[in-house]
């Protein structure tokens, strides 16, 4: 019988991940009734301009759209849109793929999130 790990599903990133050992990221759910609920850090696996791997307690669902604020050594952005893409449970934690909506739907576009992002994505390659 094969294990499990072993078999590699085919990447579907357009572009490499950077490790982000110094990012501290905090998730908020969006939404009318979500708006009351905290928000939670989490951990960051890896990152690009385009999506990145999130690991937490915290539950959520296929395609809920949450909010992410990220710190560190000169970073400070908030409020950035992310649409939760994949979810796999390891260890009794929650292993979440996430795309930044500002690349995935036209309507969220913002050239000022899109530079945000790819400067963070450059200060994460640089460690």
């Amino acid at each position: 019988m094969k294990n499990a790990l072993a078999v590699r599903l085919p990447d579907r990133r357009l572009k490499a991940r950077h490790k982000a050992r110094s990012l501290q990221v905090t998730v908020t759910p969006r939404g009318f009734f979500k708006r009351l609920r905290r928000a939670t850090p989490v951990h960051c696996i890896d990152i690009n301009r385009y999506g990145m791997a999130i690991e937490t307690c915290q539950r959520f669902r296929l395609k809920e759209r949450i909010s992410l604020n990220f710190r560190g050594r000169y970073i400070a952005e908030s409020d950035i849109l992310g649409i939760i893409a994949s979810i796999t449970e390891v260890n009794g934690r929650f292993r979440y793929g996430i795309n930044f909506a500002y690349c995935t739907h036209k309507k969220f576009y913002s050239r000022e999130v899109d530079n945000a992002l790819s400067r963070i994505e450059s200060l994460c390659s640089q460690e």
